[in-house]
């Protein structure tokens, strides 16, 4: 579990490598409270309260070097080592897009993603997609 906690840290995880993660960080994040960020822990309180029944989508908006990405279509979202992690409904996949220079560069579908906290712009409720 150790070297899995490292290689989430340097954020060299590859999400496809596990397939059970949802029990995983669970239990990570049960058992290990102190290493929790408290204002994190805050963040994560209210969202959930937001979610009580569970119908609106999360997305978030982050960056990455020159670019700018956002991932909709979340329903958990929690914090685990000041990092978020991102799933969407059992069976559903997330999307994202990557824009650079004002326009779309890139497009991706995915199970999971961890992104470091202090890359977050914004975290969203209920985003619109927009193509544009």
């Amino acid at each position: 579990m150790i070297l899995f906690y490292q290689k989430i840290k340097k954020g060299a995880i590859s999400m496809t490598e596990h397939t059970d993660l949802n029990t995983f960080f669970d239990k990570l994040k049960e058992g290990l409270p102190e290493q929790k960020d408290p204002s994190l822990e805050g963040l994560e309180s209210a969202l959930n309260k937001m979610q009580l029944n569970g119908d609106k989508k999360i997305g978030i908006e982050f960056e990455c070097g020159d670019c700018c990405k956002k991932v909709i279509n979340g329903a958990k979202l929690f914090f685990i080592f000041n990092f978020a992690v991102l799933l969407p409904e059992p069976g559903d996949c997330l999307f994202l897009k990557v824009i650079s220079g004002g326009k779309i560069a890139d497009r991706e579908t995915m199970k999971k993603i961890i992104i470091p906290a202090n890359r977050i712009c914004s975290i969203e409720i209920d985003p619109e997609q927009e193509d544009s």
